[in-house]
């Protein structure tokens, strides 16, 4: 079993193709919430200037300078250490499609400018922000939402970067690196590189790899967008397993609400075939739910939040 993958290059909506790659992506986000979209968003140059040289270069920082890296939203977080059990750490650029967020960032670690790491980490997520405008179009517009809803719902977005480096494991460590989750956001394009790590829930319960190719990147959908959809695109439950003695390098890009932004499923999504699943969100108080002691203990916190039909199983 594998994820549908897409061949997204050199589509626009005016394309011979695209009714077509539309009708696949969304089949794939509807059956899994994830999508391997073949594309040539990444050129080989740009993947080497962040993959082997800038994120080589930020993770070789002391441990002091990296703490630098801190976020106020609780969906995001900054940088991220070797956590009890987790073998890896990360750093987060809120507002990363500002390009002043990028050079404040850089600052941290730089004092006096590093125009290549900017430029490096701005041509990636500008890349990375038109595929995610093309998945996101292909999906709610398969579902049969209107061009200016889907235009309203880019209103309440920012994007951030999140950077992520996995040491090389002991042999006795290797295994699930990163639990079972799904992510508190609309979507999350994710960026491997050469190496193996990204696997996602298929419905019968079983694990499927994604392979680390450097002409794809995958897209999973996360909570908001089962809200928005109303419960038709699934959040993408996904996990990170060690395979390897390798060292791991991987990016993600991620969709999310802005702060006091509230969702609802949209009208479109709504009717005889389809009620309503969920009751009206705000975002900011879904994170603090969702990472509290009663989130936690909860299978679905999501459902259990503001689900019309309330769960309230318990993991415990």
């Amino acid at each position: 079993m594998a994820i549908p993958k897409v061949d997204l290059r050199g589509l626009d909506p005016s394309s011979p193709g695209w009714a077509s790659a539309r009708a696949a992506v969304t089949a794939a986000m509807l059956e899994n919430g994830c999508v391997v979209a073949a594309c040539d968003t990444l050129g080989p140059e740009l993947r080497r200037a962040l993959f082997e040289r800038a994120m080589p270069e930020l993770f070789s920082f002391p441990a002091e300078t990296k703490q630098r890296n801190v976020s106020s939203d609780a969906a995001l977080r900054g940088y991220v250490g070797k956590l009890a059990g987790l073998d890896f750490e990360s750093f987060n650029v809120a507002a990363v499609t500002d390009p002043s967020s990028v050079r404040d960032f850089s600052s941290i670690f730089w004092p006096r400018g590093n125009p290549e790491f900017c430029d490096t980490v701005i041509s990636f997520v500008s890349n990375l922000l038109k595929l995610e405008h093309t998945v996101e179009k292909m999906t709610l517009d398969g579902l049969g939402v209107r061009e200016e809803s889907i235009a309203g719902h880019r209103q309440t977005l920012t994007h951030s970067l999140r950077l992520s480096h996995y040491s090389v494991p002991e042999e006795s460590k290797m295994g699930v690196t990163l639990p079972r989750h799904t992510d508190p956001s609309f979507t999350t394009a994710i960026v491997q590189h050469e190496v193996e790590g990204l696997e996602v829930q298929a419905k019968d319960g079983s694990w499927i790899t994604i392979p680390p190719e450097a002409d794809t990147i995958t897209i999973i959908a996360g909570d908001l967008l089962t809200v928005v959809t109303n419960g038709r695109v699934p959040a993408c439950i996904h996990r990170v397993k060690t395979a390897s003695n390798r060292e791991r390098f991987s990016v993600l890009f991620t969709a999310v609400a802005k702060n006091g932004a509230v969702l609802s499923p949209m009208d479109e999504l709504v009717d005889r075939d389809h009620p309503l699943m969920y009751n009206p969100l705000k975002t900011d108080e879904y994170v603090v739910f969702r990472y509290s002691e009663e989130g936690l203990k909860v299978s679905n916190p999501l459902e259990e939040f503001c689900g019309v039909h309330k769960s309230g199983s318990s993991t415990e």
